[in-house]
C-alpha cells in the first residue's frame, strides 16, 4: 500500500482506530503491538514495541502481548480488519481453550500460561496455527457478518472497506 497500513486514513480516522473501536470494549485493557521503528507513530497509551528486533510474524506479537499482560488471557486482533465482530472475545472464550478464528489466526485468545511454549514455537517454526495445535487449542468458526474478517492488504481492499463502511453506516441510520 506504500505506507504502514494501520495508519492509512479510514472512515474519518485511521484503519487502526476502526480496529481499536471494535476491540477495546471487549477487553479490560488494550495495547497495540508494533514494529519497534513504528512505535513513535502511534498515539495510544499502551504501545508495545515488538520484543524482537526483526519482524518475525504474528506469533511475535502474541508473545509481546503475553509479556505485557497482567491478566490470565490475551485477546489478539489484526490491525487491518476493521469490521471485527463486537462479541469476538466472548465467542472465543466460550471455547474454553486457546482458540483462533478459522482462516484468521491473528484473531485469538491465548492463556498467559502458554508463554514459554509460544517462545519455543517462535524459535522452532514461527507458526501460529502449529503453536495452537501443540497447545491443544483449535481453530473455530465465529458467528459474524460475511465481511467481519475482511482484511485490508491493498489499495483496492481499502476502497472495498470504505464501501462496506458506508453500507454499515447506512444500515445503522435506518435502525
Amino acid at each position: 500500500m506504500g505506507t504502514h497500513k494501520p495508519l492509512v486514513p479510514f472512515g474519518g480516522a485511521r484503519l487502526i482506530d476502526a480496529v481499536v473501536a471494535r476491540a477495546a470494549p471487549q477487553v479490560g485493557r488494550l495495547a497495540i503491538d508494533v514494529p519497534r521503528a513504528m512505535a513513535p507513530d502511534y498515539a495510544y497509551p499502551d504501545v508495545l514495541p515488538d520484543l524482537y528486533e526483526e519482524q518475525r510474524g504474528p506469533l511475535c506479537g502474541v508473545i509481546t502481548g503475553l509479556e505485557w499482560l497482567e491478566a490470565d488471557w490475551l485477546a489478539t486482533f489484526p490491525c487491518d480488519t476493521p469490521f471485527l465482530p463486537r462479541d469476538l472475545v466472548a465467542q472465543l472464550a466460550a471455547q474454553g481453550a486457546p482458540a483462533v478464528v478459522k482462516d484468521m489466526p491473528v484473531c485469538g485468545l491465548w492463556p498467559r500460561s502458554a508463554l514459554p511454549h509460544l517462545r519455543a514455537a517462535l524459535d522452532a517454526h514461527g507458526s501460529v496455527r502449529r503453536a495452537l495445535t501443540e497447545l491443544g487449542g483449535r481453530e473455530v468458526e465465529i458467528a459474524a457478518p460475511a465481511h467481519a474478517f475482511f482484511n485490508v492488504n491493498r489499495f483496492e481492499d481499502l476502497q472495498e472497506a470504505m464501501r462496506l463502511l458506508a453500507q454499515e453506516d447506512e444500515a445503522s441510520r435506518r435502525r
